[in-house]
């Protein structure tokens, strides 16, 4: 063989590795709406049957997301003044419930996070902040019972109601609502969203002259921003640690000369989600990038200065593949998680679910064969908890038929954490748990996990599992166990 041709072969064989290289550990989010019924549920709950099929609707999203490696699920749970679940404070959305209808026993909420965590998904309850809708509804003014409630704390502004930000019992409502979630739902986190003015020309002055004694009016809107961030980190802390808190924000958080012109930034609209990084008041922020080009990469690349050790996850605009919206090329998308991965941004959400689910111009597809062909684990929070949970014991493998069945002792945790489980197999030994094309099983809630086998291939593994806690921390490894298939004559 030619020199030449070897060193061919070998920078081929080398790409190959690269490409085959995938991250451990990465946040592989989407976006859930419930609003206008845009991804879940189809229609509103009238009789029990509909709870059936609602709930039938959701497993079958939930097994999609969970085969294409999906890790974390927003999931829209209050909309614009109503919620999804049978809440004391507000009403729930008529896009989950039709008229006065009793639920039954039926809390979509509870069962969303029950099924997600099914599946190894974590769910985050996807808070709209400040919206209370619009002012008129199929032609009617709205006269929902939370714009009764909250007359004295609301502001109208281009044909919407708006709570204040600037006053003090906003803050001290959206705090209600946001402990009855964490207290009364097993949520992985609370996920804000529309955290921001509504524009410069918010009529806001009553309030500011009330409140902004001695402030610039700007200043004093991100303040108010900021306190309440501060106070709702501060409150799900407090109840439940493990409980995430992060928010989605204008994707620019300022302005850059590689962008041109003038955009709406985060900045402008009294957003600052650098300083909540940097006072430690977000375990993580979404940006929406739904841009392409100058208006994507140079901001990645702000956004990634100023993280403060925390997360930044851009998210990504699939509903740009749309005919009727950008009618972007697939290609746009993949450069932009191949940018993400590349700056090790720690992953992607993607907004939202029915475009990934349509698999619009082949998005699904190519997630699932070229970017998350593995599941991935969610990037440790070691500044709530850096201590690893202990492994797991006798792990055992036996077979019946077509399926192999796993087993392993859990291990007693200390302060009884609680830890779910993550299996891994190898071809040899040791057990490498760092790379990801060994991990078959994420976030199991059982000490067992039956594979499916293929008794007439000779085949040979090792497997091992590591324990995995509410913060993502991971265990040592088990000791392995190894199991061969194939019919020997």
């Amino acid at each position: 063989m030619k020199r030449h041709s070897i060193f061919t072969l070998i920078f081929v064989w080398y790409c190959l590795e690269l490409f085959a290289q995938f991250p451990k550990d990465e946040i592989r989010a989407v976006w859930l709406t419930t609003n206008y019924s845009l991804d879940w549920p189809s229609k509103p709950v009238k009789n029990v049957n509909d709870i059936h099929e609602q709930k039938n609707e959701l497993i079958g999203i939930l097994n999609r997301l969970k085969e294409a490696n999906f890790n974390m699920v927003f999931l829209q749970t209050r909309l614009r003044g109503d919620v999804i679940y049978p809440s004391k404070i507000e009403p729930v959305s008529p896009f989950i419930q039709s008229g006065n209808n009793a639920f039954a026993n039926y809390d979509p909420l509870a069962f969303a996070v029950e099924e997600c965590h099914k599946r190894g998904l974590e769910c985050h309850a996807w808070f709209v902040t400040y919206p209370l809708g619009p002012e008129t509804i199929r032609g009617k003014e709205n006269n929902s019972p939370t714009l009764q409630k909250n007359r004295d704390k609301m502001k109208r502004h281009k044909g919407e109601f708006f709570l204040d930000p600037g006053d003090p019992q906003t803050r001290t409502y959206l705090i209600s609502l946001i402990e009855e979630i964490v207290e009364k739902y097993d949520i992985d986190g609370i996920h804000m969203d529309y955290i921001r003015y509504p524009g410069a020309d918010f009529p806001d002055d009553a309030t500011f002259r009330r409140y902004g004694v001695g402030m610039n009016k700007s200043d004093w809107r991100r303040e108010n921003i900021n306190r309440f961030v501060y106070d709702v980190y501060d409150i799900v802390k407090k109840k439940k640690r493990w409980v995430q808190v992060s928010s989605s924000v204008i994707g620019m958080y300022n302005y850059l000369k590689e962008s041109g012109g003038k955009h709406w930034t985060a900045y402008s609209m009294y957003q600052d989600p650098e300083r909540w990084l940097q006072q430690g008041k977000h375990d993580f922020i979404v940006p929406m990038m739904y841009y392409k080009d100058n208006l994507f990469f140079p901001f990645i690349q702000d956004w990634k200065a100023r993280r403060n050790g925390r997360f930044v996850i851009p998210g990504l605009g699939i509903f740009q593949l749309d005919e009727n919206e950008s009618n972007w090329s697939l290609a746009k998308i993949k450069e932009q998680i191949q940018y993400s991965r590349d700056n090790h941004m720690g992953g992607n959400a993607l907004y939202r679910a029915q475009y990934l689910l349509d698999n619009k111009k082949g998005i699904l597809n190519e997630l699932m064969h070229n970017y998350y062909q593995h599941p991935a684990l969610l990037p440790p929070l070691t500044w709530l908890d850096d201590v690893p949970p202990l492994p797991p014991a006798e792990l055992k493998a036996v077979s019946s038929g077509e399926r192999l069945f796993l087993s392993w002792k859990p291990s007693r945790q200390p302060n009884n954490k609680e830890v779910f489980y993550n299996v891994y197999r190898s071809e040899r030994l040791p057990v490498n748990v760092n790379d990801a094309n060994n991990l078959i099983a994420a976030r199991i809630d059982s000490p067992k996990l039956s594979i499916s086998i293929d008794n007439f291939m000779e085949s040979g593994y090792y497997y091992a599992v590591t324990s995995y806690d509410r913060y993502h921390n991971e265990s040592k490894v088990s000791n392995p166990v190894y199991f061969v298939t194939g019919i020997y004559k």
